[in-house]
């Protein structure tokens, strides 16, 4: 769940130059945030991260185009990160606001809710 209401203490990244920047480095260590990179040959320990990742990237695609007013896309992936954070997840069936938070906030009607 991505929130302004917690401190990220670790950050886990893959080998991507942008993320070991002098910049970003300092600026998780102003935030005390922890710097993990995955194993060079193993994709598949950043997996999680990436599928999250893709949804929200197909999920501010589809609402950019769908959008006839130009709107920053910073402002529509926050709308699309706090949708995120209330549809419930199909595997644990609870939201990641409620797990995190504790708020019950499914954005789901029971009528299309998996059973």
């Amino acid at each position: 769940m991505v929130t302004d209401n917690y401190q990220v203490e670790i950050v886990l990244a893959d080998q991507y130059p942008g993320i070991n920047s002098k910049e970003y480095k300092q600026f998780l260590k102003n935030n005390n945030t922890k710097l993990v990179f995955t194993a060079v040959d193993a994709p598949f320990s950043n997996g999680l991260n990436a599928r999250v990742n893709q949804t929200l990237v197909n999920k501010i695609r589809c609402k950019i185009n769908e959008t006839k007013n130009k709107i920053a896309w910073s402002t529509v992936a926050q709308k699309c990160v706090a949708a995120y954070n209330k549809t419930e997840h199909t595997i644990t069936r609870f939201t990641p606001k409620y797990l995190v938070e504790g708020e019950n906030t499914n954005i789901l009607p029971d009528e299309i809710r998996p059973t």
